[in-house]
């Protein structure tokens, strides 16, 4: 004999006789759901022209335009320097030796900079110091970033 799986939601679907479960299966919907706001504008609703073919294609341009709206990037432009200095190639990046010691960590280590910006620091390895740089020495290249600075050339 084949057993049948009987799943249920509540307890109240357990018992055979429930009141609320039998007011439940006559009554679909719990709460009233708002028609006044359809009734406002019936006349209106009753005389638009729009078929469905219309409607579709408002809805194809619509797409279309928020799709190509958001592939429009920014345009940015290089301001190039005046006087390049010769130690800054493009491209290429510069290391410079320094120590760090800001009260909890002393360090030798390697600034990594691009065009004159710090972007990376690491352990010097040509030092004496013994051991690897932690993560408050890794993250101390944020502090070398002035949030005030002039982001671009004032015109």
């Amino acid at each position: 004999m084949k057993k049948i799986k009987k799943y249920w939601k509540s307890s109240e679907e357990l018992k055979k006789d429930s009141k609320i479960l039998n007011e439940f299966k006559n009554k679909e919907f719990v709460q009233k759901l708002p028609e006044d706001i359809f009734d406002t504008n019936k006349q209106a609703l009753e005389d638009s022209s729009t078929n469905r073919r219309d409607f579709l294609k408002y809805v194809g341009f619509s797409t279309a335009a928020v799709g190509i709206a958001a592939c429009e990037g920014p345009v940015i432009n290089s301001v190039p320097y005046v006087v390049q200095p010769d130690e800054i190639i493009p491209g290429n990046a510069n290391y410079y030796a320094s120590s760090i010691a800001d009260g909890y960590d002393y360090r030798n280590i390697l600034v990594k900079t691009r065009e004159g910006r710090p972007i990376k620091i690491k352990q010097n390895k040509d030092a004496i110091s013994l051991g690897e740089c932690n993560a408050r020495v890794l993250a101390s290249v944020l502090s070398l970033y002035d949030s005030k600075r002039l982001k671009g050339p004032k015109v």
